[in-house]
């Protein structure tokens, strides 16, 4: 879907969906959850502080975890500060997708239901 707000081209949609990652060139993989998505990309927290311009590998899961979705991305920024006390030892960051399959993506983001907001 086509965004008419805030220079996005596409609209956000928040929600948790399953996220495994791996930054490209090493060995570790991760999991972390969806805060919002979008048609260009996602936004979610990181275990691991990661630098702008470092690509990902991202495998996104719809809400069980035999069908997913695998793409590139760029981490595009990253945000030091905690979200909560809870949440002290993760860092948010806007991930840009590479490859993305649209078509995909909006069954994603369908995945997470009505009781999702736009953002």
């Amino acid at each position: 879907m086509l965004a008419d707000s805030n220079n996005r081209l596409f609209e956000r949609v928040s929600g948790e969906l399953a996220v495994r990652y791996s930054p490209q060139g090493t060995d570790a993989e991760f999991c972390s959850t969806t805060r919002n998505i979008s048609g260009g990309g996602i936004r979610m927290p990181l275990l691991k502080k990661l630098k702008p311009d470092t690509t990902i590998d991202l495998e996104i899961f719809r809400n069980t975890i035999d069908t997913a979705f695998r793409c590139m991305g760029k981490v595009v920024w990253v945000w030091d500060a905690p979200a909560s006390k809870e949440e002290d030892h993760l860092f948010e960051a806007g991930i840009k997708f590479l490859n993305p399959d649209l078509f995909y993506i909006g069954r994603l983001m369908e995945s997470l239901g009505k009781n999702s907001m736009l953002v």
